[in-house]
């Protein structure tokens, strides 16, 4: 783990980290099949763990489960909808409404319907509109060992876009980071599993070391960044080549990297979902965070 900041507390990858990159299979004309999970380890959570932003304990091991919960206009017809499936028996309200939170800032972001698809899983068939997140809650290996997994499980044949993702995690190491720390978590690999990184090489938008989407660019270029957006090439296959670069965006909530204070969803991430394929909404640029400045 490269650690040249002081600030720097997480890591969504590292070297031995499975490779976001790999050649896919085809296993129907629908869907593209793939297994693009990247493993999370806790040791990189650092500080982060009751330090600065940790916001207090996630309450508790849980006990409860929660009905799958749709955000979005869970209509099949227009727009665009995320359901979360809630997995395992150690959801608390505050736990389970941290997903909510995600999945409703998301859609509130990307809001044009996609193609429902087929998808075969655990020997069934499902109807997807527009994509469904697994997401569980449990026991993996204890304190301070690997945190959780996350990424698509099957992407479209016509345009990459995911329509089936995991969410997984260690309660106990969910709950010793604290809600504030878990819920950038959340977001960033929820950002993931939707295709941000984890499709840019299948739709060639990077290059050089440099993403190349039109959109991202303009808004890196409107907040006083040069050229075209530097893409992380450090830290291992789980990092390289499937975030913004550390050293260039520091606190950007989509660097592979989480750091003290808060961390910032800006513009130019939220237009490269456009870059990816998504209908977004014309009022990105107000609905990203403000108060982040380019390190």
């Amino acid at each position: 783990m490269r650690n040249e900041r002081s600030d720097v507390t997480a890591n969504f990858g590292r070297a031995h980290a499975m490779d976001l990159r790999p050649e896919i299979p085809f296993s129907t004309d629908k869907i593209v099949g793939v297994d693009l999970t990247h493993i999370i380890h806790t040791d990189e959570v650092g500080a982060a763990r009751g330090g600065p932003g940790g916001g207090g304990g996630g309450g508790g091991g849980g006990g409860t489960s929660f009905p799958s919960y749709i955000s979005g206009a869970a209509d099949g017809k227009a727009g665009f909808d995320i359901q979360i499936d809630f997995v395992g028996t150690s959801w608390t309200q505050a736990l389970h409404d941290v997903f909510v939170t995600a999945a409703d800032r998301l859609t509130s972001l990307i809001t044009g319907d996609i193609a429902d698809v087929s998808v075969r899983t655990k020997g069934k068939i499902i109807n997807v509109d527009d994509i469904v997140i697994t997401a569980e809650l449990g026991a993996i290996d204890g304190l301070y060992g690997v945190l959780g997994q996350a990424g698509p499980t099957s992407v479209r044949t016509n345009g990459s876009l995911p329509a089936t993702a995991q969410m997984k995690f260690d309660i106990v190491d969910v709950n010793d980071m604290g809600l504030t720390v878990f819920s950038e978590v959340v977001l960033h690999e929820m950002a993931h599993s939707l295709g941000f990184g984890s499709i840019w090489d299948r739709l060639g938008l990077v290059s050089n070391g440099v993403f190349t989407g039109a959109n991202a660019n303009n808004e890196y270029h409107a907040m006083g960044g040069s050229g075209s957006i530097p893409v992380e090439q450090d830290g291992g296959s789980g990092t390289a080549g499937s975030h913004w670069d550390e050293e260039t965006f520091g606190n950007e909530l989509m660097t592979g990297y989480i750091n003290d204070g808060p961390n910032y969803f800006t513009a130019m991430s939220a237009a490269s979902f456009r870059d990816l394929g998504y209908v977004i909404t014309p009022n990105y640029s107000t609905w990203a965070d403000t108060g982040y400045h380019l390190v």
